[in-house]
């Protein structure tokens, strides 16, 4: 173990992958033996503007990193560093990862050795009920301050490692930092490897077909090559049956991981593959529905129903039709006994809500309300969620987009990079109209809240 030299790494970046990632600040200290020493602490001109929430983590601001050195001009000092050293760090893939996203931005391949001390810790001291740095840093006595001094996170990393490097006693780092054995070739039974192996390795769908070409098995993938050779080298009798059924492997190439889940949905319900089980259960939706008491009036009411092509706005948790019920009772002013936000006898109680106009006690005429709840119903289902997201395309020449109407999916298209988006015809005249189901419902959903700043609001 003394012969081995470890660089210990902290840095504080900004940016989403796949996209590059940008340094702002790297610290780079050494271990060799028990000798620990700090080699360099910098910040780094990104070369564009930093984001509001690293200046409030770091008080670095754009105007003090324009003095700072760019990641070019520290490259070959960050590599005579790092030559013959392991490299660890908090999360020490991610740093990695980090490295070769700026190392690559400026032309470079990069890639060193890697060992993570949460993951070692995990197999030298197991059973502990967490294994963030806090945590462990106070199990083996080692001092640790919650700040975002990059300097001292380094050092505590470095207690660390050393205190974890005395209890491996198996050598369990060497196992670490062994490389991966590669893969056999795999001899699929009726296809010829070379034909798996000259698969894209892309973001799109593929398609496993038996002799007659029908399709068993539908699915998506961000490396289409890579998946699908993963199904070939699984051992599970579900897997080892679907392949030994399998004569042919079609492919879509979509250019973005959104447009192969949409096209996935869309495939599985048009095709009905037997070897695809988890998109055909049954699923429930909540809908908002009107409904006339024995007075006439007009009442709102979220029903459960099992989801079905509708040009309504739907919801896939009852507490979201619960927000979305009360975000129009207050912009529609409409009772919420009404609506079933109360359900208090007589007139309905304020407070929470905005004050009624009264159609609860008789004040409001039945016809005048029922009208608010028809302008409310409209809003719900006429005005809202006009968007497009804008994806990579299946080339450098192309980008891909998703457009969504009224909260219902429409389907997917591509439009060359060059071509200009003036109004929504230009979307629909390049659309291929797909079916808004359970499913697409879902991975919209899912990828708007985790990528908001993708969403293009229609206002043409």
């Amino acid at each position: 173990m003394q012969e081995r030299k470890f660089a210990i790494i902290s840095m504080t970046t900004f940016g989403y992958k796949p996209n590059p990632l940008r340094i702002v600040q790297l610290t780079i200290s050494k271990l060799e033996g028990g000798y620990f020493a700090p080699v360099f602490c910098i910040d780094i001109n990104p070369e564009e503007r930093i984001p509001h929430y690293i200046q409030q983590k770091t008080g670095l601001t754009d105007t003090i990193l324009l003095k700072s050195p760019t990641f070019s001009e520290i490259a070959n000092t960050i590599i005579e560093e790092l030559d013959g050293h392991i490299l660890v760090g908090h999360n020490a893939t991610f740093l990695h990862y980090a490295l070769q996203s700026e190392f690559k931005y400026i032309g470079y391949s990069f890639k060193t050795p890697q060992l993570c001390p949460i993951r070692l810790a995990k197999k030298l001291i197991p059973n502990l009920t967490n294994y963030e740095l806090p945590y462990l840093s106070s199990v083996l006595n080692i001092p640790f301050t919650h700040t975002n001094d990059l300097e001292d996170n380094s050092n505590t990393i470095g207690i660390l490692l050393q205190r974890l490097i005395k209890l491996d006693d198996e050598d369990i780092v060497s196992k670490f930092l062994a490389p991966k054995t590669e893969k056999q070739n795999i001899d699929p039974k009726n296809i010829e490897y070379q034909k798996l192996n000259a698969l894209p390795s892309t973001p799109g769908i593929y398609k496993f077909q038996d002799e007659k070409g029908e399709v068993l098995y539908v699915g998506k993938a961000k490396d289409i090559k890579k998946r699908v050779l993963s199904h070939f080298y699984n051992s599970s009798e579900k897997e080892i049956t679907l392949c030994d059924a399998t004569y042919h492997i079609d492919f879509e190439t979509t250019g973005s991981e959104l447009l192969a889940l949409l096209r996935e949905a869309d495939l599985i319900n048009k095709l009905d593959p037997p070897y695809n089980y988890i998109q055909k259960k049954s699923y429930v939706t909540y809908h908002i529905v009107p409904q006339k008491n024995r007075k006439g009036i007009l009442q709102l009411k979220i029903e459960r129903r099992p989801f079905e092509h509708s040009p309504t706005e739907i919801f896939l948790k009852r507490g979201d039709a619960i927000k979305r019920l009360i975000e129009l009772t207050e912009k529609f002013k409409l009772c919420p006994l009404q609506t079933g936000l109360k359900s208090k006898l007589g007139r309905c109680t304020h407070g929470e809500y905005n004050e009624c106009d009264g159609v609860c006690t008789g004040v409001e005429e039945i016809g005048l309300y029922n009208h608010k709840v028809e302008n409310a119903l409209g809003f719900l289902n006429n005005e809202n969620d006009n968007y497009v997201i804008f994806e990579k395309g299946r080339t450098k020449e192309e980008r891909g987009f998703v457009l969504v109407l009224h909260g219902v999916y429409q389907g997917f298209g591509f439009l060359d990079i060059t071509q200009s988006v003036s109004n929504l015809e230009d979307l629909k005249d390049m659309l291929y109209p797909k079916k808004h189901s359970y499913h697409t419902a879902k991975i919209i959903s899912s990828y708007v809240f985790k990528n908001p700043w993708k969403i293009k609001n229609l206002n043409f």
